[in-house]
């Protein structure tokens, strides 16, 4: 009984704790910045704003720290006021006793480029709900940079492919500045994925043809929205008769959860996927027997609110069939597609694997027959090993008793041949 209560006082204090730390974590507003362009050249303006996300604020009073050696501030704004040359002090009220109060875009500043260089802006204060209580805020740098170094990318231009087939449309390399592109490149895949948070304004795309005279276009990349966005890369071939179309569907969000398009589980019955199941991997291939008509598939999301639509897995032809998986984001607009090429055997093909199959079979058993020999007559070695050594043992045994018995018989004669000569 004791037991009995102290584990549903444990369990009340988890439920408390993990209810304290939803609570908490659903009441933090996050302030951040966000910038009108990434990189910028010197002498050149730029608007930084300042955002608070997931909670509304009706007065703040917030502090703009960044670097007054690579930046000249040139706003001018009521109630702000520049500290320490480095350091802008803004105050703001909501003057209708919280009616007006503010979410998303809360302030915005103007700067100019001095010197090159990256640079980074961070921001800190009090910002306060329209019941005047102090909202729980965490706070998110941004970097800009001045001036043009060169990218990863830029220092990978130079790659060039080698195919001079003249007809040849296809990437020979695929690559984004920033981590998180599924699948990995293929020249044969054309489809990819990617997510980015909202104060991404562009992304650097390097593509690289596998005949160096084949035109490469990418369009899409910059100015991205929010919501769903395409980049394409569209490759024309060197004589002008072939082309390609490499598309990147990118989902720029606050909330990459509600842009979550992964499968946690993916498989077929009695099938393979080859290569096996990743989370990151959208293209396989399987091969189902000649009786195969319909496929029992299981397709499971990581995000229980996606949506997930099957299609082609019915009414299998003989050889190659494609069949499809569309995950639906709860967001309702991300989308990924996973393909498999299910490849249904003939009634030839069916048998040569049958055979092929029961001659493994037969190779297995032999294979276990001769180990189970190997084990039985290794069984009857030890046995034997350990026989004589018992046998050993028991002859160590017999002589050590023998000597023992000597001893004595000798110990009793001495001393009767000792009492005898006196």
């Amino acid at each position: 009984m004791r037991n009995k209560r102290v584990l549903i006082i444990l369990i009340f204090i988890i439920v408390c704790y993990y209810f304290l730390n939803f609570t908490y974590a659903s009441n933090m507003a996050t302030v951040y910045l966000s910038s009108n362009q990434e990189v910028v050249e010197k002498n050149e303006e730029i608007e930084l704003t300042v955002n608070i996300q997931n909670r509304k604020t009706a007065a703040f009073d917030l502090f703009l720290y960044f670097d007054d050696s690579k930046w000249e501030y040139i706003s001018n704004l009521e109630n702000t006021n520049v500290i320490d040359d480095n350091c802008i002090a803004f105050v703001w009220y909501e003057p209708n006793g919280g009616n007006g109060a503010k979410e998303g875009e809360v302030a915005k500043f103007k700067f100019k480029a001095k010197e090159e260089g990256l640079s980074t802006f961070a921001i800190q204060g009090d910002f306060y709900s329209e019941k005047a209580q102090l909202l729980q805020t965490e706070f998110k740098e941004k970097q800009v940079q001045i001036g043009k170094e060169d990218s990863r990318l830029q220092k990978q231009a130079e790659e060039r492919g080698n195919n001079l087939q003249s007809s040849n449309a296809t990437l020979q390399a695929l690559r984004l500045e920033r981590e998180g592109l599924t699948p990995a490149f293929d020249s044969d895949v054309y489809t990819y994925y990617l997510t980015i948070p909202n104060d991404i304004q562009d992304v650097d795309v390097l593509a690289v043809s596998e005949n160096p005279k084949a035109t490469v276009e990418i369009t899409g990349n910059t100015g991205l929205q929010e919501g769903l966005n395409h980049i394409t890369i569209h490759v024309i071939s060197e004589d002008q008769t072939q082309n390609n179309n490499y598309m990147i569907h990118v989902t720029k969000t606050a909330n990459p959860e509600l842009a979550n398009t992964n499968l946690e589980m993916l498989a077929i019955e009695n099938a393979l996927l080859d290569p096996p199941f990743a989370v990151f991997e959208t293209n396989y291939k399987a091969e189902v027997s000649q009786e195969t008509e319909n496929l029992n598939l299981l397709a499971v999301p990581e995000n229980e609110q996606a949506t997930v639509i099957v299609t082609g897995k019915e009414n299998l032809k003989e050889g190659h069939n494609l069949v499809s998986v569309l995950v639906t984001a709860p967001n309702g607009f991300t989308k990924k597609k996973y393909e498999m090429d299910v490849y249904r055997r003939n009634l030839q093909e069916q048998k040569a694997y049958e055979e092929e199959q029961e001659e493994q079979k037969d190779k297995l058993e032999e294979a276990y027959q001769i180990e189970e020999l190997s084990s039985d007559v290794g069984q009857m070695q030890e046995q034997a090993t350990t026989s004589q050594s018992k046998k050993y043992d028991n002859v160590a045994v017999w002589i050590v008793l023998a000597i023992l018995v000597g001893l004595v018989l000798i110990g009793f004669f001495w001393k009767k041949f000792i009492i005898q000569s006196r």
